[in-house]
């Protein structure tokens, strides 16, 4: 599933879903001049979506309603293309577990490490058993 949406509600629900049919997620996010790319993959030892952004953390600004600078679309739409490659062919090092940042007023690259939240409330194994026990 390939996630270009632009509010914090979609990717939540994208990710839930991606995490119970165990489908991998590339996400890509843009706002202004920042973009950022990672892979959610269903291992798990992987991190979800929801590991990186808690629910509490609701972030008013949206590109539909403050903005974003055309190319940027470009370039990270462009990484996202190449993560989805990768995971389709199984090849190279995919951004599993690490967030790819764009400052495009810089023009730099920056890339950290996302830890797996053992307490997420979507992919932590309590998470999991809680949901296969109510199916």
């Amino acid at each position: 599933v390939v996630d270009c949406s632009d509010n914090f509600a979609t990717r939540f629900a994208l990710n839930q879903a991606c995490v119970q049919a165990k489908k991998p997620l590339i996400s890509g996010a843009a706002l202004g001049f920042q973009g950022q790319v990672s892979v959610f993959l269903p291992r798990a030892e992987s991190p979800c979506y929801r590991c990186l952004y808690a629910d509490h953390e609701e972030v008013v600004e949206t590109c539909s309603n403050s903005g974003v600078i055309a190319p940027l679309l470009g370039i990270i739409g462009s990484v996202q293309a190449i993560e989805v490659l990768k995971v389709l062919m199984d090849i190279g090092q995919t951004l599993c577990g690490k967030l790819l940042l764009f400052d495009g007023y810089r023009s730099q690259w920056r890339t950290v490490t996302l830890p797996k939240d053992p307490f997420c409330p979507v992919c932590s194994p309590t998470a999991i058993n809680q949901r296969a026990t109510h199916e």
